[in-house]
């Protein structure tokens, strides 16, 4: 029973279906919903009867009382469309069993339910819901506005403009990264020459010597100020993040606020030290490695613009095949153990190197392991080679176990990559406009 909830008829088509009104207020703005509101100055009636399909009326009514929209294998596309449409729920998503069905995709159920997890966490982020900026303005609430103009460029005009300036902004700062590394190599062939030939022998002249570059370091402040000028608009730009983000732990635990906050430290530290960095080169080269940080920031404006669908279903393909690359890094580890140790004592006992006759090429059981992971991922630097007839034939197992173990993840990846395509492009086609 549904309590005190008042009946309803209706006719479709021929056919009688009896619901309460209390189902009918399920989806408001709907036909179904303003047979429940009673007319000006009149009562509500008890049946009501839809010159429609009565086929399709029965799923209709099925997606108010469960809220899952279900439609039979064989209907046509656009008549679905037209039959939701007259009744108000144009936008009513259809169940995946159904929706796979209707959009003749390959893709199973779960993979619809993953990738509309996946889409709704790019959608959110790791920061929750975000408001419209028009809305939040209206309301006097300036944080969610800023949160919005900040990660939603598309959403305004000032948005646009803010991203632009950022993205300004880093290119700037990455034409004067690279710059810099050019002026040190100008200052270092530009001090450091080859020795003349020396004649002086027979006058008992000493030979002479010759200097030893070591690292060097040499300043440019026109590039060091501004490179401050973009690292000062980086901080103001987190610290905006950081007053109007919703969440303030998740955006301090996020990978790219980590990136953003260690980026403002290398020249900052740098005009702190002042002339003394040319006398400590070390501590440059690591602001100077600090700095690499710069390009990482790219995959913040990565983030602001709309990636293609297959690039996101790439990210969602390699996001849920974890697993499987995790026992393949397990199984490539223990191969490195296995051929690493192997073509150690297989160099040793095919180059008589127990007798004294020969000596091997690497110094420990490391140098192996690095040999065996080039081999494995059939890089050959050539650093390193069998010398022995046990060797070359651990070296040639060693490769092919290499190609092998690559191609067991291959299969995997791309039978994912492809049922995850169909299912995200059998939805765009299907909601081409919105609709289902």
């Amino acid at each position: 029973m549904e309590g005190s909830g008042e009946r309803l008829v209706l006719n479709v088509g021929g056919v009688r279906y009896e619901t309460y009104h209390s189902t009918l207020r399920a989806f408001p703005g709907t036909r179904l919903y303003q047979l429940t509101e009673p007319p000006m100055g009149g009562t509500l009636a008890r049946e009501v009867f839809f010159d429609r399909s009565p086929h399709l009326f029965g799923y209709i009514l099925g997606y108010y009382r469960t809220h899952q929209l279900h439609c039979p294998p064989d209907i046509c596309r656009a008549v679905l469309e037209e039959e939701l449409a007259f009744w108000g729920l144009a936008d009513a998503p259809l169940a995946p069993c159904c929706w796979l069905k209707l959009s003749g995709g390959d893709g199973r159920a779960e993979d619809f339910h993953a990738w509309e997890e996946s889409e709704l966490g790019e959608e959110q982020g790791l920061l929750g819901p975000i408001e419209s900026p028009n809305s939040t303005r209206a309301q006097g609430t300036w944080k969610p506005w800023l949160w919005t103009l900040l990660n939603q460029p598309c959403s305004s005009l000032a948005g646009k403009c803010a991203a632009l300036l950022s993205m300004l902004f880093l290119l700037g700062v990455l034409v004067i990264f690279f710059q810099e590394t050019s002026v040190q190599l100008d200052y270092f062939t530009s001090n450091f020459r080859p020795l003349e030939p020396w004649d002086g022998e027979k006058e008992g002249l000493p030979p002479p010597q010759a200097p030893s570059p070591g690292l060097v370091y040499q300043r440019a402040p026109h590039l060091l100020y501004l490179e401050l000028l973009c690292v000062l608009w980086f901080g103001a730009e987190l610290l905006a993040r950081s007053i109007s983000c919703p969440n303030k732990v998740k955006f301090l635990r996020s990978p790219m606020t980590l990136v953003d906050l260690a980026s403002l430290f290398p020249v900052l530290v740098e005009l702190a030290v002042g002339r003394r960095a040319e006398r400590h080169p070390r501590l440059c080269l690591v602001l100077g490695a600090l700095r690499v940080l710069y390009v990482l920031k790219l995959g913040r404006l990565l983030g602001l613009v709309e990636k293609p669908l297959a690039l996101r279903v790439l990210a969602h393909t390699l996001r849920s095949s974890w697993r499987e690359a995790g026992l393949l890094l397990l199984l490539w580890a223990g191969e490195i153990l296995l051929f690493g140790s192997l073509f150690l004592y297989g160099e040793l006992l095919g180059t008589g190197h127990g007798q004294g006759q020969s000596e091997v090429h690497f110094a420990d059981i490391l140098t192996c392991f690095w040999w065996t992971v080039i081999t494995l991922t059939t890089v050959g630097y050539g650093d390193i080679y069998p010398m022995s007839a046990l060797g070359q034939v651990t070296a040639a197992i060693t490769a092919m176990a290499g190609m092998l173990t690559s191609v067991l993840l291959v299969p995997i990846l791309l039978v994912r990559f492809q049922r995850c395509y169909a299912v995200a492009l059998a939805r765009q086609k299907l909601r081409p406009s919105g609709t289902l």
